[in-house]
């Protein structure tokens, strides 16, 4: 493998992996506030991806699609974390999961039923055609993917670190009991939760669509993050990200290496190995219990 070669394919694996990544942070931020591990959160990108779509039609500029696709996918969130999730919130956990994996349906089914199985395609904001620097060929449409995934990135992390919201959800994540007690309204922090994890989602379903085109099965992506999220830690923002770009390079260099029939199976297997040793993840840490 020469190096140029080498380089085409880490461009090409931390572009897949940055769609990852947001996945992975989209599933974690709801799990770390609620507990709730949200299995619909793949139909929410591709709810994104098809928001986008309609907007497109309507000659609307992209910028203001995408805060459109943002702010649509937030109130998506809020709805149904206040509708759907908060009943049964306190039900056992695999009933919540299942429910999550069932609204996951409901949306893919009300997708199929507006938009039919037919693909459809958006163009990216900067085109299709290839820059050429030092060499190397770069699509603007993955350069602007990274570059999207490092602003919510840091806008996640600055929006824990700094805002009133932001710590109360880092209190109710560490304990929901104490941080009520304390004057936090947990279920507001639960409602933000979902509304922040679902605008990521639909921002990633908006951004991976002039990739693979608007599809109803874009929500698959949720295995990949799932897949990311466990490697990062699960509760780890960083984590999440990290996770994210490791599964992209590793699945694209698998693509070369072993093949494209096997190179699906690259990064289960690694996860598997991995938690053999860390069974936390990587960013992961072993959760005290007193008994």
């Amino acid at each position: 493998m020469t190096a140029t070669l080498a380089f085409q394919l880490a461009i090409a694996g931390i572009s897949v992996g940055s769609i990852y990544a947001l996945v992975a942070l989209a599933v974690v931020i709801p799990f770390k506030a609620s507990g709730v591990l949200n299995f619909g959160q793949g139909e929410m990108v591709t709810a994104g991806a098809y928001i986008a779509l309609v907007l497109t039609t309507l000659a609307l500029p992209y910028a203001v699609v995408f805060l459109l696709v943002v702010l649509v996918g937030a109130i998506g969130g809020i709805v149904i974390e206040r509708a759907l999730i908060r009943p049964i919130i306190r039900a056992p956990e695999f009933t919540v999961v299942i429910a999550t994996f069932a609204i996951g349906l409901l949306i893919k089914g009300a997708i199929q039923l507006r938009f039919g199985d037919s693909p459809a395609a958006i163009d990216g904001p900067f085109g299709m055609d290839p820059l050429l620097v030092a060499g190397l060929r770069f699509n603007p449409t993955s350069v602007w993917i990274f570059v999207c995934m490092l602003l919510v990135t840091f806008a996640v992390i600055a929006f824990f670190k700094y805002t009133r919201l932001g710590k109360a959800m880092r209190a109710v994540s560490i304990n929901a009991e104490a941080a009520r007690l304390m004057g936090i309204r947990v279920e507001s922090v639960w409602r933000w939760a979902w509304g922040i994890s679902t605008a990521i989602g639909a921002v990633a379903g908006l951004l991976v669509a002039p990739v693979i085109g608007v599809n109803p099965e874009i929500g698959t992506l949720i295995l990949r993050g799932l897949v990311a999220a466990v490697i990062g830690g699960f509760t780890s923002v960083p984590g999440a990200i990290i996770g994210g770009l490791a599964v992209g390079l590793i699945e694209t260099f698998s693509g070369v290496i072993v093949g494209s029939t096997f190179k699906n199976l690259v990064p289960f297997i690694i996860l598997m190995l991995l938690l053999v040793f860390r069974p936390y993840g990587l960013f992961g840490v072993a959760v005290a219990k007193r008994v």
